[in-house]
């Protein structure tokens, strides 16, 4: 059906085929951590490694990629979702960030436990309407669904229990 190509010659891994791929991967998909372009790098030339590093430390030093700069981004973008702190740290773990730089971004933003109750309230309000929920099931759903979104016990309690007349 289809032809192999057996006359290929495997490719000879460089430091400059290094580089260029990692490149190649930021312009067309966008920033990466340090810790998530090594991985791809590794699973692309895993026969040889030795280039890898220098070839990341290459973009570091110019600037190419910035793990702090990128979290602090992802960071200001999960806030605007309503995204709670805990969930916020959870996500940037997840993209390979140290904790270093994971407190650093989380810590930068700029709210209080009221704005958090703000964003809790409106999740709650969007999904179980503006009423203090009283049925001992649906107030435990409620709250197993704000703390999901990384709020607080207490911030998602205090969600669940709002009505307009006790404040």
């Amino acid at each position: 059906m289809y032809k192999k190509k057996q006359d290929a010659k495997p490719q000879v891994i460089s430091y400059e085929r290094v580089k260029s791929y990692m490149l190649w991967l930021i312009e067309r998909y966008g920033d990466y951590s340090t810790k998530k372009l090594l991985q791809k790098a590794n699973l692309l030339f895993k026969d040889d490694t030795q280039f890898n590093q220098p070839a990341l430390d290459y973009l570091i030093e110019r600037d190419i990629v910035n793990d702090l700069r990128y979290a602090q981004r992802l960071t200001m973008s999960f806030s605007e979702k309503n995204i709670g702190p805990n969930k916020i740290k959870e996500k940037l773990y997840a993209k390979g960030f140290s904790s270093q730089v994971i407190n650093e971004c989380v810590s930068t933003i700029e709210t209080t436990d009221e704005d958090y109750f703000d964003k809790a309230l409106t999740l709650k309000i969007r999904k179980f309407g503006e009423e203090p929920i009283e049925d001992l099931k649906l107030k435990q759903k409620a709250l197993r669904h704000l703390i999901s979104k990384g709020f607080s016990y207490a911030i998602a309690s205090k969600a669940v229990s709002y009505s307009e007349d006790n404040y």
